[in-house]
């Protein structure tokens, strides 16, 4: 016996059919945002207007937190084109930076170079890569 037909309910079935549709809409909406509010949890968060850079460890050793960009102040104090595209290009993960590169003059150290910012050393480091809880 099928929805409805017990009572001769016209358009129950269709309304089943809708039903079971919408409830199965619902389901994967739910579990989409469910899924999503999982994966935010794991990732480190600042404060808005923030990039942050993981830095992935060579060894299970090497440990330092991830860099956090304060992309906010720096647009109040420069212009876009400053660093938009010639240092940096604008897409999320294209930007590889390195201590190395950072030391020759290259992405952050383009700046950081101790004569318009704060310099790249050993004393500097907790400046960017910061624990947050």
């Amino acid at each position: 016996m099928r929805f409805g037909e017990r009572y001769r309910i016209k358009g129950a079935r269709r309304l089943g059919g809708r039903l079971a549709l919408v409830t199965l809409a619902l389901a994967v909406a739910f579990a989409m945002v469910a899924g999503d509010a999982a994966a935010r949890k794991k990732k480190p968060k600042g404060p808005p207007g923030t990039i942050i850079f993981e830095r992935k460890a060579k060894s299970a050793d090497e440990q330092y937190p991830p860099a956090y960009f304060p992309h906010w102040v720096h647009e109040v104090r420069y212009r876009c084109y400053v660093c938009h595209p010639a240092i940096f290009v604008m897409k999320a993960g294209a930007n590889a930076t390195t201590k190395d590169a950072m030391r020759k003059g290259k992405s952050c150290g383009k700046c950081h170079n101790g004569r318009y910012a704060f310099p790249i050393a050993l004393q500097t480091c907790p400046r960017c890569h910061r624990k947050v809880k």
